[in-house]
């Protein structure tokens, strides 16, 4: 064969080879971008039941077995065929992921959106997680962040601060009640939580059907534990089934198990602090959605500030072309 035709097969070998390696590469990203789409969504519907559930008669209690039972008895077999590769994380990052995004994570949420509106909450968790989570990356990780990165989530956190100052009417000069500042807090802490878990989720390298199940089993093993002692009240059966099943299906179905495995199937695909930084775009979801199902105000300030969070997150995400 003479010189030229091999040069030029290997030169065009050597194209169809990059192609391919590209078409993988936008494959895996695209499937991360959709699973995070999927995320934000449900996210945002998670907020607003939070919400709603908290207006009606039902408790914190009940609202904990609506949304960690049923998933947990359907990912008992997961966790049980899973154990042996389980057990090889480290405990750290296994703990991470039962107290980021279990019990406790959920328990502050409920306690908070019982005080505040449900943008509130959307703000302060997926809104503050990417600094957390950045943080976390620099001080354990040794990670090195860049000026435009930094640009980015300070600008989120400028418009994190104006749509909380806006709910809260500081713009109009009133009081901050005690209910207000509490509700901020235990959302605050749910965001610490929140980080705890992304960062947890990445280093384990577990799929997320592991993940769902080692979070919602040891929420349900708590919940199951304290049954007996009779300290916490209920008031499922004085509530409509209309209610009952809207909270089963978004706090269970949704957010029990198809938001744990696109949330970590975006994580693997697009990194923890994309993704996290991303959940920054919640509080538009869910101030819309809050409108429309509960009447909750949108003012021009609160669109304001959600404008410099788009543009927070666009500078966190795009690098520059040089």
């Amino acid at each position: 064969m003479p010189v030229k035709q091999i040069h030029s097969h290997l030169f065009f070998g050597k194209i169809m080879l990059l192609a391919q390696n590209y078409k993988t590469a936008f494959s895996h990203m695209n499937s991360g971008v959709l699973a995070l789409i999927a995320t934000l969504i449900i996210w945002s519907s998670y907020f607003v039941a939070l919400r709603s559930g908290a207006q009606s008669s039902l408790t914190g209690f009940d609202m904990a077995l609506l949304r960690f039972m049923l998933p947990a008895l359907l990912l008992t077999p997961v966790l049980i065929k899973s154990k042996n590769r389980i057990a090889k994380v480290p405990k750290r990052y296994l703990l991470g992921i039962a107290a980021g995004a279990g019990l406790p994570f959920y328990l502050f949420s409920v306690l908070a959106s019982g005080q505040v509106q449900a943008v509130i909450g959307s703000l302060l968790v997926p809104g503050v997680s990417p600094l957390l989570v950045t943080i976390m990356a620099i001080v354990f990780y040794k990670e090195r962040l860049s000026k435009q990165r930094m640009l980015g989530l300070f600008t989120i956190l400028g418009g994190i601060a104006m749509l909380v100052g806006n709910q809260l009417g500081l713009n109009a000069g009133s009081t901050i009640s005690f209910g207000s500042l509490m509700g901020m807090g235990l959302y605050l802490c749910a965001a610490g939580c929140w980080a705890v878990y992304t960062v947890s989720v990445k280093m384990s390298k577990l799929n997320g059907l592991e993940i769902a199940a080692i979070l919602n089993c040891s929420a349900a093993i708590i919940l199951l534990s304290v049954l007996p002692i009779d300290m916490f009240t209920s008031n499922l059966e004085k509530e409509s089934l209309e209610t009952i099943f809207a909270q089963l299906l978004v706090m269970g179905v949704f957010c029990g198990l198809i938001t744990v495995i696109t949330y970590g199937h975006a994580i693997s695909r697009l990194g923890a602090e994309i993704t996290a930084c991303w959940g920054a775009m919640t509080p538009i979801l869910v101030a819309l959605l809050a409108f429309l199902i509960l009447g909750e105000a949108l003012s021009v300030s609160t669109m304001a500030a959600m404008m410099l969070i788009i543009m927070g997150v666009v500078f966190a995400n795009f690098k520059r072309k040089t």
